[in-house]
């Protein structure tokens, strides 16, 4: 009897103690009764004030933050000059979005291996481990009973396996077309702010130069004042110029920190880190397109892995349509199970036994200790004959959302037509824009020559000097927006063409 007790006294101990560790393995406070019946408490206090998480006792409300700097900073070599194609590198190797995608691409294959695994038997160890009391005519039963076994089940006639793994085939297809477009995406982000960028420090230096341009011009005005040809209000004038000259200078700066910080965010590093890159005026122009917008479009059709994965989408939405009708059919499975029973068991006996639960020595004490081997197989049949029409309403859900998809696919070809239609335009503009832009410069730069030299003579007044200097200064401005803009057009319709890397490096001209 004592033996007994002090087992059971183990049991209840080890028992106690894996419910302890149970409860103490999640790492979240477990919220307070009053909470837990009222989960109001843990909403904001009121809509005018702001929330702020309670305070918890030995804890800091603070909430956790993750430190650590982005993995791109560590790639970034300091001495390096940094072509288009090598910020895209970069860009492609630290940007969170192309591991994003990549990480969705591999759940996609670990969905599929999820569906192909329904070919093999599954084989699971199971067991039952009671302590029980139980008490029959003059026998009373106290003891344990260990029941430890393999069960395998195996599918061998499943019409739905088949549609489940051409589903999870055309869902990993389009993870995967959407990773290469993710991986377009990443590079036209980092052309465009690259080209943000670059066109800010050439503004900075256009904008340095007009400074310069109108401190002459006030020492020239200031000049003809001393000498009598000019008058204050004409050098007050100048001086205005300066005065906004500077302004303009300090302004372009601030783009500079702003153009600065999206190209940073491209390239999937912080502001702080300093790139060196090759001026916007290394990067080649095309003077025309030879290829015509009927082929472009044509190519951007066969070859956008955005719609190639939108495709995949609709062919898996047609694996549904199969996997809904599978529930028609009966399914059949191999089921098998072996294992052993063992009886650890104490019993009593005897005409006090049932009266007196304390079970008095005088009662007979047994004792039953057995084990058996068990084990089966066989096979199952199910077949669902009615559900309430719940099969039929199935395949007319998937039949529908097939539908949907396909209508999604039409539409993305359009705006895909549409896209290339439109840039396509766009660089034809810019490439006009741009030779124009280049005539303007020109003939401002001709035109404040000459008129500088005209006011030197005393031939022109302060305002046509003035009038030429601002014109020339937004003919430079001129000049550097028609180059991005160009640069910008030629990526969008490389963009929108789904084309490859090697068209927005420099290396190709559509």
């Amino acid at each position: 009897m004592l033996d007994w007790i002090i087992l059971s006294v183990c049991r209840i101990g080890t028992i106690s103690i894996l419910l302890l560790l149970c409860g103490c393995q999640h790492p979240i406070k477990k919220p307070s009764i009053a909470e837990a019946l009222d989960p109001q408490l843990a909403a904001p206090f009121k809509q005018s004030k702001a929330w702020g998480p309670r305070p918890i006792q030995g804890q800091s409300i603070e909430l956790s933050r993750v430190n650590a700097l982005p993995e791109g900073n560590a790639l970034v070599e300091a001495n390096k000059t940094y072509h288009l194609a090598d910020l895209v590198d970069l860009g492609l190797r630290s940007n969170p979005a192309t591991r994003t995608a990549w990480e969705q691409a591999r759940s996609a294959a670990a969905g599929l291996g999820i569906a192909e695994s329904s070919w093999l038997p599954a084989l699971t160890a199971k067991g039952n481990y009671n302590y029980a009391q139980q008490a029959s005519g003059i026998f009373l039963f106290r003891g344990t009973t260990f029941q430890p076994y393999l069960e395998l089940s195996w599918a061998l006639f499943d019409v739905k396996r088949p549609a489940q793994i051409d589903q999870a085939t055309q869902q990993l297809l389009a993870a995967n077309y959407s990773f290469n477009r993710t991986h377009q995406k990443v590079a036209y982000e980092v052309q465009r702010a690259f080209f943000a960028y670059n066109a800010a420090l050439a503004q900075v230096t256009a904008a340095e130069v007009t400074v310069k341009q109108t401190h002459k011009n006030s020492e020239s005005v200031d000049a003809q004042r001393v000498q009598g040809v000019a008058t204050k209000p004409e050098l007050l004038l100048a001086l205005q110029d300066q005065a906004k000259a500077d302004y303009e200078l300090q302004s372009a700066r601030g783009k500079v920190a702003d153009a600065k910080a999206e190209l940073a965010e491209s390239l999937g590093i912080t502001p702080n880190i300093e790139v060196k890159t090759v001026a916007l005026t290394d990067i080649p122009l095309p003077e025309s397109i030879e290829a015509p917008a009927d082929q472009l479009i044509d190519e951007a059709l066969s070859q956008r892995p955005d719609l190639s994965a939108r495709l995949a989408e609709l062919r898996a939405k047609e694996a549904e349509i199969r996997k809904a009708e599978a529930g028609y059919w009966p399914k059949v499975s191999l089921g098998a199970k072996a294992g052993t029973t063992t009886f650890d068991y104490n019993y009593w006996s005897g005409p006090g036994t049932m009266q007196i639960p304390n079970l008095p020595y005088s009662n007979n004490l047994s004792e039953l200790h057995k084990n058996y081997l068990d084990y089966g197989a066989g096979f199952t049949f199910e077949w669902n004959l009615f559900e309430g029409f719940a099969t039929a309403n199935a395949v007319n859900q998937a039949m529908a959302k097939r539908e949907a998809a396909q209508a999604e696919f039409d539409a993305l070809q359009l705006h895909i037509i549409k896209e290339v239609w439109k840039s396509y335009a766009d660089v034809k503009t810019a490439i006009r824009k741009r030779q124009y832009a280049l005539a303007l410069l020109k003939a401002s730069e001709e035109s404040f020559d000459a008129l500088r030299e005209s006011y030197a003579n005393g031939l022109s007044t302060v305002i046509e000097l003035l009038t030429a200097e601002r014109n020339l200064a937004s003919a430079r401005y001129t000049e550097i927006e028609s180059r991005t803009s160009l640069l910008n057009s030629l990526a969008t319709l490389v963009y929108a063409a789904g084309s490859t890397g090697d068209d927005w490096a420099g290396n190709k001209k559509p």
